[in-house]
């Protein structure tokens, strides 16, 4: 590079402090940049704005994983393979202090874990994207209710006539969004606490820009412009300092006295159930139990909930630990708090605790979603047939759903299995599977058949999102269906020729009223069966999107949801610390 040429970088992420906060109180009061190899700390100033950087490296290292472990052991004894890893990675801080607010951004796989969350703006990406780029140049979304889903659940949009697509116009309780600002397709803003900028061209973003771009942003944050580009963003407000008090003392009310019933513990993003279990505990001396799910209850054994706080919810983490590499992930971790689902209503006001947020349900919203689950939503009693079927297996230490598909499909041999079916979407990944079962009824019709365990509302809101998209794809998408034609084609049902002749070849042959959708959720026999009311409001919001996109839209016959009771264990080990994966 040229002396006289200046530096520019093409992405950057930057959050926004709430005011009154300084360099000093943005960082995380749990972890000391300064105690990191190589910590340094540099002040400068850029167009007139003070600037401060921290720079530190961490390290991580890795041992043998599970499998070679397994294979060593046919290996003679002075022959076994013993693998390690060391890789140090550099990460740094960036704060600017920009019209009495201060910026940060993060740089490297580190960096972000030590900002302190509490003293950022939250929704300062989303609203700050709106207000930019409008609704007329999304590219892809999220929302509250489907946070959780994958990939290739996201709402994506490819022009601005698709931007409603999938229900978008009611699922503006953004949690996620990517943009293009307006006037200039080479760049996008992405995110959602924190804004990513992101530059494809010449035009990357030199010094001057950036703070320029800050000063637009901070501007753009306070503005109301989204209000009427995503009418039902309001359908989420913030709750007051006052309400947050107040809620927050009546969640402890009911953990001091046990009373779980209302309380639901899930991790708040969509995490495979079959490939983790978890833990409240990271010793790297002690043991840590080992939970095959979680469970609300577990509180009463890792927090003493006679004396607990609201600050010690937010200190206790939640950790991932991994079947396939046998340890505790350390940097797959959650807040206790951050993963409590609770509503409660204050006089006529409603509130939900979701992602460590409280939030305030717009009335006549949740008017709404009450109203569908009460008079529209048609609940079907579970078959005797699929009762009480055993999920457990004692050999991976986990409850799975994919053995209650392969016991129904045994009970009923005319079924075709979807689950885990390798399926492609258009010129997508073969990743996809339809549905879990497929089934062809006595009565001649065929019914959709979507399972999912019953325990949280990130697992809810995920059948609720997939049976969303895969059914919609069924309809549109000619790749799709042939794709699963031919997995009917190969299936040992002895009646999967009644399934070919009653599945057209082509997608302007197909009639959704031929078809019902079928939505089985999966409890715990030993507890009460739930309410079709009992389901979480935002579960309800995805059920309702979906039911409104599914059969008032593409027009299927029904859509039927079923409580099934299955036989469920509670797994838990006991396991000695481990190389952790840093």
């Amino acid at each position: 590079m040229a002396e006289e040429d200046p530096v520019d970088i093409a992405q950057i992420s930057f959050y926004l402090a709430k005011p009154q906060h300084t360099f000093e109180t943005v960082l995380s009061a749990e972890k000391d940049v300064a105690a990191h190899k190589a910590a340094q700390q540099f002040n400068f100033d850029v167009e007139g704005v003070a600037c401060r950087f921290y720079y530190f490296e961490t390290v991580s290292k890795r041992s043998n994983p599970p499998w070679l472990e397994f294979l060593n052991d046919k290996i003679a004894a002075g022959e076994r393979i013993s693998f390690n890893a060391r890789s140090e990675s550099p990460n740094g801080i960036l704060l600017m202090k920009i019209e009495e607010r201060v910026f940060a951004a993060t740089f490297g796989r580190s960096a972000s874990s030590h900002l302190e969350e509490a003293a950022f703006e939250p929704d300062f990406g989303i609203k700050t994207a709106m207000n930019l780029c409008g609704n007329e140049e999304v590219r892809q979304t999220r929302s509250q209710s489907n946070t959780v889903t994958p990939t290739q659940i996201d709402r994506q949009v490819g022009k601005p006539s698709d931007t409603f697509t999938f229900g978008l116009s009611e699922a503006e309780d953004l949690r996620y969004i990517s943009a293009n600002i307006k006037g200039d397709k080479n760049l996008t803003l992405q995110g959602r606490n924190n804004l990513t900028v992101k530059v494809i061209g010449r035009n990357r973003l030199t010094w001057p820009l950036i703070v320029a771009r800050c000063r637009e942003f901070q501007e753009a944050f306070g503005k109301k412009d989204y209000a009427s580009l995503f009418p039902n963003y309001k359908n989420f407000g913030q709750a007051s300092p006052g309400e947050v008090a107040a809620l927050d003392g009546e969640l402890l009310k009911l953990l001091k006295a046990r009373e779980f019933d209302r309380i639901q513990i899930g991790i708040p993003e969509f995490v495979a159930e079959e490939s983790y279990s978890f833990t409240y505990s990271d010793h790297s001396k002690r043991e840590n139990t080992i939970h095959s799910f979680l469970d609300p209850q577990q509180l009463d054994r890792h927090l003493k909930l006679d004396e607990v706080t609201i600050e010690q919810l937010k200190g206790k983490r939640i950790f991932a630990y991994s079947h396939e590499e046998d340890r505790i992930l350390s940097y797959r971790r959650w807040r206790v708090y951050n993963c409590i689902v609770f509503e409660h209503r204050i006089g006529e006001k409603y509130f939900v605790l979701s992602d460590g947020r409280w939030l305030e349900v717009d009335c006549d919203f949740y008017a709404s979603i009450v109203k569908f689950v009460a008079e529209v939503l048609h609940e079907e009693p579970c078959e005797d047939a699929y009762v009480d079927i055993n999920i457990s297996s004692e050999e991976d230490k986990k409850n799975k759903e994919s053995l209650f598909n392969q016991e129904v499909c045994k009970r009923r041999p005319s079924a075709i299995l979807f689950d885990r079916a390798k399926l492609r979407i258009g010129s997508g990944r073969a990743d996809k599977e339809f549905c879990d079962i497929l089934d062809l009824t006595d009565l001649g019709r065929i019914r959709i058949i979507h399972c999912k365990p019953y325990k949280d509302s990130s697992s809810t809101n995920y059948l609720f999102a997939q049976a969303n998209l895969y059914s919609t794809a069924f309809l549109q998408d000619q790749i799709f269906l042939e794709e699963i034609r031919r997995h009917v084609g190969a299936a040992a049902s002895p009646c999967k020729a009644d399934y070919l002749t009653y599945i057209k070849e082509h997608i302007a042959e197909l009639n959704a009223a031929d078809y019902d959708i079928c939505l089985w959720l999966l409890f715990d026999r030993l507890k009460p069966k739930p309410d079709k009311g009992d389901i979480p409001l935002m579960a309800m919001y995805e059920l309702k999107l979906m039911h409104d996109h599914l059969r008032n839209i593409l027009k299927f016959k029904d859509i039927i949801v079923r409580f099934v009771p299955v036989a469920k264990v509670q797994f838990t080990t006991s396991k000695k610390p481990t190389v952790k994966a840093a």
